[in-house]
Formats: C-alpha cells, structure tokens, sequence
C-alpha cells in the first residue's frame, strides 16, 4: 500500500478553488467537478449525502435564489 493512500487529501484553499465553489470540503480534480462528485449529485464523502454545489443549481431552493450560472428559464406552457 502506498503512503499516498494513507494520508487523505487535503481540501483545496478557498484561494485556490474555482469561482462560484463555496463548499469548503470541495476537492479539486481534474476538471471543474470535485473528487467526491458522484452520479445525480451525490457526494462520496460519508459526512455528506448530496453534493453542496449541485444542490445550489438543481435543489429545491434552486429556483427561489439567484445564481448567475444558472439561465433563467422561461415559465412553462399550461
């Protein structure tokens, strides 16, 4: 077993993180997704259920705050 996988990463500094990430376990990997990310907004970390920049976009509360990441939609036909 290699030393790197007993130590666990650190998170990034908030310094050093993408604009708009405030989660403060955020992890960076190779893209713009943190290490834990999973499938449907799920986080990998056991401390947490869903991951706190997807529930910013997708959750419920997503269409009651303003993100500017995020196109306003247009309302739907009835």
């Amino acid at each position: 077993m290699a030393l790197k996988d007993l130590i666990p990463p650190t998170p990034t500094p908030a310094a050093e993180r993408p604009q708009g990430i405030s989660c403060e376990k955020y992890l960076r990997s190779e893209g713009r997704r943190c290490a834990h990310y999973l499938a449907s907004g799920a986080c990998a970390l056991a401390t947490e259920f869903m991951c706190v920049e997807w529930l910013k976009v997708n959750g419920p509360d997503a269409q009651r705050l303003p993100n500017p990441e995020r196109p306003e939609r247009l309302p739907r036909r009835p």
